[in-house]
């Protein structure tokens, strides 16, 4: 059974922000929709990689530190609002793209995603910058931190258990036994 996509399939869909209907276009090689007032697209999930141009690139650990003091998510100016999915009608729930990125986006759980006017570009910078790469460090450095947190909890129930042992003795060995 093939997947349609909804981007490549020309039926008319509306600006989830405008209300308008959106027009059909190629973009970096993915089908999209894109609003002629307010230059938001609509991407599907299949297309979403193309157009983002996500490529698998290999960062040093250096490399991706000196990312982390470049790219600090970016402030919230506009004031939240949730958009309906242009295919169901359903709302679409905000995310920040790849968790860091500070872009926040549009998604519907099962038809694709809305980006705002700019929105794409900064998300391509971000994966230039590594921003995929730096967010694998960093899950990576947050499971590190969690297992130190545990083992250094560890090491201390069992130092404590020791002292309570050796307490014993010795107040044993003071009784005489």
């Amino acid at each position: 059974m093939e997947e349609t996509n909804p981007a490549s399939a020309r039926e008319p869909l509306a600006c989830p922000c405008c209300q308008i209907p959106m027009q059909c276009k190629t973009q970096e090689g993915a089908d999209v929709r894109e609003c002629g007032k307010c230059g938001g697209l609509w991407v599907d999930f299949i297309e979403e990689k193309n157009l983002l141009k996500i490529k698998p690139e290999t960062f040093t650990v250096d490399e991706l530190r000196r990312l982390r003091k470049l790219y600090e998510p970016l402030g919230q100016t506009e004031p939240v609002r949730y958009l309906k999915c242009p295919v169901c009608g359903e709302l679409m729930y905000r995310k920040n793209w790849g968790a860091r990125s500070g872009v926040i986006v549009d998604k519907c759980g099962e038809h694709g995603t809305w980006y705002d006017r700019g929105e794409v570009d900064k998300i391509r910078e971000y994966v230039e910058l590594g921003g995929i790469e730096y967010e694998k460090l960093k899950l990576a450095e947050d499971g590190l931190s969690r297992a130190d947190r545990r083992l250094a909890e560890q090491a201390l129930r069992l130092d404590r258990k020791i002292d309570n042992a050796y307490m014993r003795a010795r107040w044993w060995s003071m009784l005489g036994f």
